[in-house]
């Protein structure tokens, strides 16, 4: 089903007056549609499409593809069907149809100068535009309480609505739509019967502003009442309150199961709420605690940053003595190779002088030999 907005009609979600208001211009407009090919711009939910299949081939456009797609399902047939297009930009080309539906459209669009003449372009010389919207003079009336339609984006009163008609087409004829109450006679079986009714001299205080436009001079058409199924106001109005009555039981009936949830959910929220209260609690012994830890765990950084420092400078005092020392064996070291270098100087000198003594003695020795006449005399040393 699609999803009533409040603006769009959906058959079976609105009450059947309003429906009826609606069904009357596709009703209206089956008048001119015998034969012909129609464009139903703006073709919501597809009744009123499905209205002019009875007669007529036609084709219905709608920019939400959600009403598209849920006038397919429930309104498709052979002579009818559905396209997601925009009523500013008709897909279609020019002089393509007989006859162009716009009913209830025109004032939700922000370019709607556009949709007439896109109208206009797709029309055959001698076709018809028939264009419907709220009568702003009437409408603001109505809705004086509720304000504005925020669907609504140009309203339009009946000087208006006829001027921007006749700017694209030549000939434009008024009607004014209003729901009256009539005393109705009808034979048992299907009839077009007579209507007396005096003349709309005053379209400014009709509720909806209807108008047929052409190209081509426009065939006189007198008043057109439609009296639907549901003719007897009386009798639906009762049928209305039983519905009514009956939706309102079944409401009351949903708010006691509403409230009986809610009190369950009450005492469950009462619940949740004590078990939240004992959580922060919890949390605030929690955080207590964990303060207490922060606090010792800063007390043992500062004492272990003080250690820290303490061995640090330890370690540079054992750093500095350590080179005084590694400086002192350096000095000891040269000291020793100092001296070993003497004790070889000095192993050298005496070997100088062991050799020049025992060179001196031999000397001495050959001497004595010569002196006494001995051979020569060897010292043993």
């Amino acid at each position: 089903m699609l999803e009533f907005t409040g603006e769009r009609v959906v058959p079976g979600l609105v009450e059947p007056n309003l429906l009826n208001e609606h069904v009357a211009r596709y009703r209206f407009a089956a008048c001119f549609a015998a034969g012909a090919d129609v464009l139903d711009a703006g073709c919501g939910a597809g009744y009123g499409s499905a209205e002019l299949g009875e007669a007529a081939s036609v084709v219905g456009i709608d920019l939400s593809a959600d009403a598209v797609r849920h006038a397919a399902d429930t309104f498709g047939a052979p002579r009818v069907r559905f396209l997601q297009a925009a009523c500013e930009a008709v897909p279609f080309a020019d002089g393509a149809f007989d006859l162009v539906v716009a009913f209830e459209v025109i004032e939700h669009l922000e370019k709607w100068p556009r949709m007439i003449e896109e109208a206009r372009r797709v029309l055959r010389p001698a076709g018809l535009l028939i264009v419907s919207t709220p009568n702003k003079a009437c409408y603001a009336e109505t809705r004086a309480t509720a304000g504005p339609n925020p669907f609504h984006a140009h309203e339009f009163e009946s000087g208006e609505f006829r001027a921007a008609l006749t700017a694209v087409f030549p000939h434009v004829r008024l009607w004014s739509q209003n729901h009256s109450e009539a005393i109705a006679f009808v034979p048992e079986t299907p009839s077009r019967g007579a209507l007396d009714a005096p003349g709309g001299s005053n379209p400014e205080n009709a509720h909806f502003l209807l108008a047929v436009c052409s190209l081509s001079q426009i065939a006189d058409t007198g008043a057109f009442a439609w009296l639907p199924e549901a003719g007897n106001l009386l009798r639906e109005r009762e049928h209305h309150i039983a519905l009514l009555d009956s939706e309102l039981k079944l409401k009351t009936e949903w708010l006691k199961e509403v409230e009986e949830s809610h009190a369950v959910l009450h005492h469950a929220h009462e619940d949740l709420l004590a078990e939240l209260h004992r959580q922060n609690e919890w949390a605030e012994r929690l955080g207590a605690e964990l303060k207490q830890a922060r606090e010792r765990i800063g007390l043992l950084q500062e004492e272990l940053s003080n250690i820290q420092a303490a061995y640090e400078a330890r370690i540079a005092a054992l750093d500095r003595e350590a080179l005084i020392r590694l400086e002192w064996v350096r000095n000891l070291e040269s000291q020793i190779a100092s001296g070993l270098r003497e004790i070889e100087r000095l192993r050298g000198e005496i070997g100088s002088f062991d050799a020049e003594r025992h060179k001196i003695a031999q000397s001495k020795w050959l001497r004595l030999g010569r002196t006494f006449g001995l051979g020569p005399l060897v010292k043993r040393d």
